[in-house]
């Protein structure tokens, strides 16, 4: 057989992986398996759909879980299984759970297996209340218990973002019984670093643990358990049990698992977003007929002013100075002593093509240093960032919040030059995102922003409206300035022939993005000065509602 007909022979059986085969394989061929269908998920980034596989790997300590993992790599090609690890931490007051491990996400095609997760944060942060209240809890429901159902909740619908974006997820939770965790505790092998600060000798932890772990996996019925107990035969014998390693059917069930997952999600890979096989599962509706929201009057009715120039710079100084005292204010304590918090800042920007965007932006930071914000001017993703779900790349771009961090400061402001709205105006309007993956958008880009505000972070929005004439009028100005020619691209040419559908796009955003969380704020008008000041004293306006100086 030659080397082409061999590789083309090969690729044949890596796009043909048998779906969702049973427990009965032996060793050989679950092998086989698992490598066909490894390689079978990589081609589907040149065939159909790619998906990621996400396995979530959580429970007990000394349960077994790194074993089963080990257990799998030397079964697949090692190169293709990402493994990712973290030390459970208490979430941060200030970010959402998951957003410290979105960078984590495996890329579509992809297998990431990731240790700890978001999952061991919350357990943390859990148990930490927990031994706060100390049996004091008089309420009906304890506080550590309301704040594990609330992120659970939170949790769950990040989980299902991910899923309807092509990532779908394995979530394994290892349990173990007392008698093998003592076994295992005093065995010869040394222990792996705890993914939770707690002390497994310590039996009253150890029931708290099983207290949050029940609530866990009664709350979320998608955990597969794998019991790596040993059975009363090892428990006997000691000095074999120490030979014999970790329970070796709990790593074949997991590989079986791993198995199945992968080839399900080479099922979802040859389907397309509008009848994508697990939107039967999730309990939100795509309108099966998409209602178009009326355009209201301020996108249409534009204002065309001529504001002197003397007057709109003394009014710019004072606005900016205005702003940048308030912004310098995060984080200190008003005139009564009282603690602002460490809000961060979002500034979204959205608008018709040359509608001042950059120019604001300009006027917005010009009294800050450059070392307290971040501009992210947004276009098209490339092809790593298409290869993941689609607020991936925004997500990894949200402010964090850093202490200890030299660049805490440069990380807490954000602007962005074009959104996460690009889904539902330009995707939406020039075909890049298929109707379903546009219209269930909107739900999506508010249970993000929701959860960035639910811990502080202040969002405003904007959307920069000008008329078609003033548009164009800027367009020949560009084109004759040498300095503006790079602005100016054959899309904006073209997007002028779209104008009615961006305009209805945009009234459609707002009347479904505008929350009471992350307002937008509608700047119409054909004066540049004007638009500059009005977005200004609309910041002004939002940060004053949360910072007292």
């Amino acid at each position: 057989m030659s080397k082409k007909d061999d590789k083309s022979q090969g690729k044949e059986m890596l796009i043909e992986a048998d779906p969702l085969s049973t427990f009965h394989m032996d060793e050989d061929q679950l092998r086989f398996e698992l490598v066909k269908a490894q390689y079978a998920l990589r081609e589907t980034r040149e065939h159909g759909q790619a998906t990621g596989l996400l396995i979530l790997v959580n429970g007990m300590e000394l349960s077994g879980k790194g074993a089963a993992v080990t257990q799998l790599r030397q079964w697949v090609d090692p190169r293709l299984l990402n493994v990712e690890a973290c030390i459970g931490k208490v979430p941060s007051e200030h970010e959402p759970i998951w957003q410290s491990h979105a960078a984590k996400l495996p890329r579509h095609g992809n297998i990431t297996a990731y240790f700890g997760n978001w999952y061991a944060d919350l357990i943390e942060g859990s148990l930490k209340l927990m031994q706060q209240s100390k049996g004091k809890d008089e309420q009906d429901i304890p506080e550590w218990e309301l704040y594990l159902r609330t992120q659970l909740n939170i949790l769950a619908e990040f989980e299902d973002d991910l899923t309807t974006n092509h990532t779908k997820l394995l979530k394994c939770w290892f349990h173990i019984d007392e008698d093998t965790l003592k076994l295992r505790l005093k065995d010869d092998k040394q222990d792996p670093q705890w993914l939770y600060h707690m002390d497994w000798r310590d039996k009253k932890m150890v029931k708290k643990f099983n207290e949050v772990a029940k609530i866990i996996l009664s709350q979320q019925q998608d955990w597969i358990i794998i019991d790596g107990s040993e059975c009363d035969e090892k428990k006997a014998k000691k000095k074999s049990y120490k030979d014999q390693g970790f329970n070796e059917e709990a790593n074949v069930q997991f590989c079986h698992e791993v198995l199945h997952a992968t080839q399900a999600a080479l099922i979802t890979s040859q389907q397309n977003d509008s009848s994508h096989p697990v939107m039967a599962n999730v309990s939100r509706n795509i309108n099966a007929a998409f209602s178009w929201a009326d355009v209201p009057d301020k996108l249409t009715d534009i204002d065309d002013p001529d504001l002197d120039k003397s007057d709109y710079h003394k009014a710019l100084a004072k606005k900016q100075d205005r702003l940048a005292q308030l912004l310098r204010a995060r984080g200190s304590s008003d005139k009564d002593g009282k603690a602002n918090g460490h809000h961060h800042v979002i500034f979204a920007f959205e608008g018709m093509d040359a509608a001042g965007k950059g120019g604001a932006i300009k006027r917005l930071v010009s009294p800050l240093d450059p070392r307290e914000y971040q501009i992210y001017n947004i276009s098209a993703p490339n092809q790593m960032e298409l290869q993941h779900p689609y607020l991936w790349r925004f997500w990894k771009r949200m402010p964090e919040y850093a202490p200890h961090s030299k660049e805490e400061r440069l990380s807490r402001i954000a602007i962005f030059d074009r959104t996460w709205y690009g889904r539902v105006l330009v995707e939406r309007i020039e075909g890049f995102a298929s109707d379903a993956a546009w219209q269930r958008a909107y739900d999506e880009i508010n249970r993000m922003e929701r959860d960035l505000a639910d811990k502080g972070t202040i969002i405003i929005k904007y959307w920069l409206a000008i008329d078609k004439k003033e548009q164009l009028e800027r367009f020949e100005d560009r084109k004759e300035t040498p300095h503006k020619q790079f602005k100016l691209t054959e899309d904006d040419w073209r997007n002028r022939d779209k104008w009615q559908d961006y305009v209805q796009a945009a009234a459609d955003m707002l009347a479904r993005t505008n929350t009471k969380y992350a307002p937008w704020h509608v700047v119409a008008t054909n004066d540049k000065r004007t638009a500059r000041l009005a977005v200004l004293d609309h910041a002004i306006a939002q940060l004053e509602k949360e910072i007292k100086i």
